[in-house]
């Protein structure tokens, strides 16, 4: 299902582990890396004194990181953060440090029962203001058929304290465009964690290390014999936004060292028409960069404030299909088909905003502090849920039975814990609140048949928002759950 994979490339932003331990000579060696710094997101304090001017949401989340951090005391510090959950307040980012803080501190307590309520406020948190200024300002000028986003913030995911104790190897592994160093990473990884398991079953780390590359080549095997049934027209439609596609060649054309120097990354599409497919990518001094990479013929003028790369991007060459470059707004470099790119440069002229309202209602309602965030409106939603169902009768029932879905919102935040919200506002409360019910019984029943279907939905929540407006799904990762999903 095209786009909807992405889900995938969520779990992976909010990755973590410790950092690795030494390996013995036989692991695979190690590429050379340059480590990145950046600032923790989670504000800290030494003293829990109010400061003039401060708001209510700066008291309360100042005084509770006071209690949690300084002086240790929990019940203090969740009496602060619930507070600052009651808050109207459009400092967002305050709000959902409390709210990471809060889940850490009710599992510290052992207030298991507490954590699906605090999730299922993760919308509504802060007095459900809209957010501005979390995407691209060159947004407004793409066309309405264009019914599909994912952004991500790459200086947000750095700043997380989980990326920073994964340390450099996670880093590259989710921001390089060296393949063997990513392969590398993962390598040794792989050899970390079967040694560890080696040491807790008596086994040699080798035989361990092989045993699951031999499960792994399996799976791939498996893999390309699915892909080879697949025909050509499905292949084209599960293809990688152009976002993923394009960020490489132009991390190469501006000498950036990877995917980690964006700014912000979104890419707009349409669910189904591969044509129809934007990038936008900030970066500061992108006018000097670009600059630099037309005199060093890394870019290729194109007419003025145009540019294209010296080669195409793979499923972009034909007429009308090939990519060019243009900065619409400061700092702002937006990639499109160039079929595309006449209309959306005169849109930026005469001022006249031609983005998808559904979508952008939609963009609008996602907290503006997410390390990556994706938004469908309804009819790429409908389709892509229904829309390859042969027997139209049973896609008749469905639509019958299932709550009318006005789109979809997915959210990822990353502090000391990560996790991942799923919103689908919908206008059919009765029927939103029985799919709820059924959804939470199937899930008991698969956790009671299977031990590791289990293990891995013990996190999941599947709720009715408050205002009966939507339904509600998040999802908790843990540290090591997501060293399993990276490296096993």
């Amino acid at each position: 299902m095209p786009w909807l994979s992405l889900a995938g490339f969520a779990l992976a932003l909010l990755a973590a582990g410790p950092a690795p331990d030494p390996i013995p000579s036989a692991a695979p060696a190690q590429s050379a890396t340059a480590p990145s710094a950046a600032p923790a997101q989670s504000a800290t304090v030494s003293s829990a004194a109010p400061t003039r001017g401060q708001s209510a949401a700066e008291r309360l989340h100042r005084k509770g990181v006071h209690c949690m951090d300084e002086i240790e005391r929990p019940e203090c510090a969740i009496e602060s953060f619930e507070a600052l959950l009651d808050e109207d307040t459009r400092q967002r980012e305050l709000v959902t440090d409390g709210l990471l803080r809060l889940l850490t501190l009710y599992r510290r307590l052992d207030r298991e029962d507490d954590i699906a309520p605090l999730l299922r406020r993760y919308w509504e948190a802060g007095g459900g203001r809209r957010s501005a200024g979390h995407v691209p300002y060159s947004l407004r000028y793409l066309p309405s058929e264009l019914n599909m986003m994912i952004n991500v913030d790459p200086p947000r995911v750095l700043a997380s304290s989980m990326l920073q104790r994964g340390g450099d190897d996670l880093r590259d592994f989710l921001f390089t465009c060296d393949d063997a160093l990513r392969h590398d990473v993962e390598m040794r990884q792989r050899w970390r964690r079967s040694a560890r398991l080696a040491a807790e079953t008596g086994r040699q780390t080798w035989e361990v290390f092989y045993e699951k590359v031999d499960a792994e080549a399996e799976r791939d095997r498996k893999r390309k014999e699915r892909e080879a049934r697949r025909t050509e027209e499905e292949r084209e439609r599960d293809r990688p936004p152009l976002m993923m596609e394009v960020a490489c060649p132009l991390v190469d054309a501006l000498e950036l060292r990877d995917n980690a120097d964006w700014r912000r990354m979104s890419g707009i599409g349409h669910h189904r028409e591969r044509d129809k497919n934007v990038a936008i990518f900030e970066l500061a001094e992108l006018e000097t960069k670009l600059a630099a990479a037309v005199a060093a013929g890394r870019l290729l003028p194109d007419g003025p404030g145009r540019w294209r790369l010296p080669e195409q991007v793979e499923g972009f060459e034909d007429d009308g299909r090939e990519l060019r470059l243009v900065s619409l707004d400061l700092d702002e470099l937006l990639v499109a088909p160039q079929a595309l790119l006449g209309p959306i440069i005169e849109a930026s002229r005469k001022r006249k905003r031609r983005m998808n309202r559904e979508l952008e209602r939609l963009v609008d309602g996602v907290p503006r502090d997410t390390v990556m965030f994706m938004a469908l409106n309804q009819a790429a939603l409908r389709e892509l849920g229904f829309g390859e169902m042969e027997r139209r009768s049973l896609r008749s029932v469905l639509e019958a039975v299932l709550p009318r879905p006005k789109g979809l919102q997915i959210a990822a935040i990353v502090g000391d814990s990560a996790a991942l919200f799923t919103r689908v506002p919908t206008d059919a409360a009765v029927r939103g609140r029985m799919l709820v019910t059924v959804a939470n019984a199937l899930l008991a029943r698969s956790a009671e048949d299977d031990a590791e279907t289990a293990k891995w939905i013990e996190d999941l929540d599947v709720a009715e928002a408050s205002d009966r407006k939507a339904l509600l799904m998040s999802y908790v990762l843990s540290a090591a759950r997501l060293e399993e999903i990276l490296w096993d």
